[in-house]
């Protein structure tokens, strides 16, 4: 697990570096764990970046607006420049990704997978998933390099854990419980978004995308 920032810029809960910048893959992602209380003001995000919220309940305010309530399966978007401050109502989990300054921005999705349900890695590969962690559940991962050794490898994904697949790889995933999800950061959407809080004009939406709770970090 890679080591924990000397100086997070959001100065609240723990933080786990999930995906690290020098993964290459366009973002950086942060694994949240905040307690019911936990409160930071005048925070500003520098550039953009998304927010799920995975478990428990999140307020977002600026100026003493509240911009997004956000609960299990919400996706917030932070105005780069705007002092908000973020507030837990409920203990909870927090996944912030943080594209690079010449990254493309991804789109992130919640994807329910249930046991037997064929075809979620061409799915996943026809999106252009850059990474994607379990948030629910247990998978079954399996895959071949398209470079080094030929033979297949396996792992099972909990929540908590995560794949970056190589564009090339040849790969299958499987549900072992009903209900296993995966948060997944795609260049186009896997799911149609639902918009569950409208802020005034001007501000960003949080979006609701079909699943529910949880996830993150690096296999």
């Amino acid at each position: 697990m890679p080591p924990l920032p000397d100086s997070p810029d959001l100065g609240i809960g723990l933080q786990l570096c999930v995906i690290p910048a020098t993964a290459g893959l366009g973002h950086a992602c942060d694994h949240v764990f905040l307690r019911a209380g936990d409160m930071q003001c005048g925070f500003m995000p520098p550039r953009p970046e998304w927010w799920a919220c995975l478990r428990g309940g999140l307020r977002v305010l600026s100026d003493g607006r509240e911009l997004a309530a956000l609960a299990g399966g919400d996706v917030f978007t932070p105005q780069p420049g705007q002092p908000v401050t973020l507030q837990a109502v409920l203990d909870s989990v927090l996944v912030r990704a943080v594209p690079h300054a010449d990254g493309h921005p991804g789109v992130p999705g919640f994807i329910a997978i249930e046991p037997g349900e064929p075809d979620w890695a061409q799915l996943l590969h026809a999106h252009g998933t850059m990474w994607a962690a379990c948030y629910r559940g247990t998978l079954c991962l399996q895959w071949r390099a398209m470079r080094g050794p030929s033979e297949v490898s396996a792992a099972y994904l909990q929540p908590g854990m995560a794949f970056a697949p190589d564009h090339d790889d040849d790969y299958c995933i499987d549900a072992m419980v009903p209900g296993a999800g995966l948060l997944c950061c795609a260049q186009s959407p896997l799911l149609e978004a639902e918009t569950v809080v409208m802020p005034p004009a001007g501000r960003t939406a949080a979006t609701a995308i079909p699943a529910s709770p949880a996830m993150a970090q690096v296999a």
